[in-house]
């Protein structure tokens, strides 16, 4: 029998835009690199999208949309193809369907798709972002509508309990550069690879 391959540890932060998810995603992957971890991330493909001519936010279409999902699900296998040991994604399939929904209506055949998506293909973890402080302008979403941030919010709160997809709300920051929440992902995530570095685990082994 083919041995099964062990699949990455995923990493998902959700939440409306201006949260600052990216700016997370990226502290988190390099203090995992430092620590000798072979890390995939991935910013919004949204992003990439809307720098291809492709409508987002209000202006967003059905087509648009999937587009958006299938490029964001062949990231995430990507990772797993490539044996990447973390997986850390800005977004998640969940909150690329609240825009879509949001624009486009619900879609019962879509929601059941990437609800056996994400079933077969788990996040270890969704943290999500509490919506705190000043919309922050990432370039992309509408930052000057706060209306249209807090409908988003609402809606993938909503979106996440119907669906019952586990996730953790991080706790609201102390600090203007939210370093806990990047200290507290990366103490999370090496505490449930329990990984140490080489030279730590020879340090810590028992006498032979």
């Amino acid at each position: 029998m083919v041995p099964v391959k062990k699949r990455p540890y995923k990493i998902s932060l959700v939440s409306t835009h201006g949260t600052g998810k990216t700016t997370l995603c990226y502290e988190v992957a390099a203090a995992l690199k430092k620590r000798g971890l072979k890390v995939k991330v991935f910013s919004e493909i949204a992003a990439t999208a809307c720098e291809q001519g492709i409508p987002i936010n209000q202006d967003t279409t059905l087509p648009a949309q999937l587009y958006i999902l299938m490029q964001h699900i062949t990231e995430e296998l990507r990772g797993t193809l490539r044996n990447y040991q973390v997986v850390v994604c800005d977004r998640s399939v969940f909150d690329n369907l609240v825009y879509m929904e949001r624009r486009c209506g619900s879609n019962p055949y879509i929601r059941e798709f990437l609800k056996g998506y994400s079933e077969n293909f788990p996040y270890d973890v969704i943290y999500k972002l509490p919506m705190v402080g000043e919309l922050m302008d990432d370039g992309i979403r509408d930052a000057q509508c706060r209306e249209f941030q807090a409908d988003i919010y609402n809606r993938l709160n909503t979106l996440l309990e119907d669906l019952k997809i586990n996730h953790r709300t991080l706790p609201e920051p102390t600090t203007e550069l939210r370093k806990e929440w990047a200290d507290l992902i990366v103490k999370e995530t090496l505490d449930a690879l329990n990984y140490a570095p080489a030279q730590q685990k020879e340090k810590t082994a028992a006498p032979v």
